[in-house]
């Protein structure tokens, strides 16, 4: 008897709990995937005067809601990363004056740079998620968080661009597309 009430108790207090699905504090998910990049996503110009013939950009933003019962506060962040197709233009007349696989060749390197992107999103939530935050400051924390992270990543489009020499360095652009694959993967 014992063992079937312990049984019936367990199915029970799971029933309640999937019924009422309590979220656990600081348990948070937030789901970044892929921007898929296709000439169609640029804005389009003619003989621009811009040393490059495409330029990628992207918006990433960050949202959280603060709870506060007593002295313990929760944060649940989402974070957004999107294209920004202002900013991201191609310049048409150069980019026709190219190959086919040296097109194919420009846009995966422009999709690295939107990659990146999502990857520091992804890095941008898990930073923000494991933070420790304090009732009085706890926006400047979550600012700091953002701007550090988006220093990083401003930093590694850089080291991306100079390694790849824009992605004519073939043999290295495939090193950062392998790094791209795997960091997407999760």
């Amino acid at each position: 008897m014992i063992r079937f009430t312990s049984v019936l108790f367990s199915a029970s207090l799971l029933l309640i709990l999937a019924i009422l699905k309590p979220e656990a504090a600081f348990s948070q998910e937030n789901q970044l995937n892929r921007i898929k990049l296709d000439w169609s996503s640029y804005t389009h110009l003619k003989d621009s005067k811009r040393p490059y013939i495409a330029y990628t950009a992207h918006q990433t933003t960050h949202r959280y809601r603060a709870t506060q019962k007593g002295n313990q506060l929760s944060l649940k962040f989402m974070v957004g990363v999107s294209l920004d197709r202002k900013q991201s233009i191609v310049d048409l007349s150069r980019l026709s004056a190219l190959d086919e696989q040296a097109k194919k060749s420009l846009l995966n390197h422009e999709q690295g740079h939107s990659d990146l992107a999502v990857i520091y999103g992804r890095i941008l939530y898990k930073n923000l998620s494991k933070g420790v935050y304090s009732i009085k400051n706890y926006q400047q924390e979550v600012k700091k968080i953002y701007e550090t992270t988006m220093k990083a990543l401003e930093k590694i489009h850089f080291r991306y661009d100079l390694e790849t020499a824009h992605g004519e360095e073939q043999e290295l652009q495939d090193k950062w597309d392998l790094y791209f694959k795997n960091e997407l993967k999760g």
